[in-house]
């Protein structure tokens, strides 16, 4: 019996791809709420017919349409954490000589810059599309459970590597990184961080990184010195 997704036509087309920028545009701009099917087929220059052809509604263009964008995200940050997956292998660590310290600070570093350099996220993320997002699909919920989940597995490579503390448990460390990440990430989605605040956002991972890795030689695990009180 033929599958229900025969009905559709093929997604690797120049159509297709239009019809995901001007929702992308569309969606950021407006908001889910305001913007419209009618108006995303118009800047694609497609029919509504061929928007609904490709996408069973509104709602699941709009879910496809973070589905690329989360994915595409978390594939970057994937990347910065990915030597930690063969770092306990004497014939395959990273060769880059990278400390567990240095990918987690480079993965927070990639990630702020993802969501800085596309502003359209704010309006994408917003209250009423992260509403649709709860009850309709869990992908930013999975794709935060693979991003702690490779967290975790880097942290472990570094406790073999003599990297990490030992007397913290591993899954509550992954955690701990894995939200203070996103609580800064929400201060750039949300269009609530300062000029300030850029700085803060590194310092703050920081603070963390010095609790949880041993000889971090980071540029920012220096100690600072003191200055001398007067009397």
């Amino acid at each position: 019996m033929p599958s229900a997704l025969d009905a559709y036509p093929s997604r690797d087309t120049a159509a297709y791809r239009r019809i995901l920028a001007a929702a992308e545009a569309h969606f950021g701009t407006l908001g889910f709420q305001k913007a419209t099917v009618v108006e995303i087929a118009s800047s694609a220059q497609v029919s509504k017919p061929l928007v609904y052809r490709y996408f069973k509604s509104k709602e699941h263009l709009y879910e496809v349409v973070i589905s690329q964008l989360v994915e595409g995200w978390n594939e970057e940050l994937l990347a910065e954490l990915s030597f930690s997956t063969a770092a306990s292998s004497e014939a395959s660590g990273p060769a880059s000589g990278d400390t567990v310290a240095e990918a987690l600070r480079r993965m927070h570093r990639v990630s702020l810059d993802f969501a800085r350099q596309r502003p359209l996220l704010r309006g994408l993320l917003a209250k009423e599309g992260r509403l649709l997002l709860a009850s309709y699909s869990d992908i930013v919920e999975r794709t935060n459970a693979t991003l702690k989940a490779q967290i975790e597995q880097c942290l472990q490579a570094g406790i073999e590597a003599g990297e990490v503390r030992l007397n913290l448990p591993v899954d509550a460390m992954a955690d701990a990184v894995t939200e203070i990440h996103l609580a800064y990430v929400e201060r750039i989605v949300s269009g609530t961080e300062t000029p300030d605040a850029k700085q803060v956002a590194l310092d703050g991972f920081e603070c963390l990184l010095f609790g949880i890795c041993l000889n971090d030689g980071g540029a920012a695990a220096a100690p600072r010195k003191r200055r001398k009180r007067s009397r």
